[in-house]
């Protein structure tokens, strides 16, 4: 278990997954989290991106299994497409976003990251 202090619900790697003790709630409403994690495990570190460039490689693999593992879960094969849905109007209001604050190149496939700290 990760300190309850760590700023993410968990934090993959290729044989071991941690998570904080808040994710570990007993009644599934935070396994997408969980689900996550576990699917970087499977796609983040065996699919990856040869770059940061690239990096939606990772997350949109990632992101697919864990939709996959959460239908499963909850035996409701909707919740793929209703989490899809959620998906694509968070994207779209990111991209809405970055074209606010004059960073319209960050919404590129595969955008120019040059002079361009992660960490903004």
């Amino acid at each position: 278990c990760l300190p309850p202090s760590f700023p993410y619900g968990g934090m993959e790697n290729p044989c071991l997954t941690f998570v904080t003790p808040t994710l570990l709630t007993g009644d599934k409403s935070l396994a997408c989290v969980v689900a996550h994690e576990i699917s970087h495990s499977w796609t983040g570190n065996l699919i990856t991106n040869r770059n940061w460039q690239s990096f939606w490689l990772n997350e949109g693999f990632t992101v697919w299994l864990e939709r996959k593992i959460m239908s499963r879960v909850l035996k409701n094969p909707k919740y793929y497409d209703f989490s899809a849905m959620i998906g694509w109007n968070s994207l779209r209001e990111s991209i809405d976003v970055f074209q606010k604050d004059g960073k319209f190149q960050l919404t590129a496939l595969c955008p120019d990251l040059k002079n361009i700290d992660p960490d903004d």
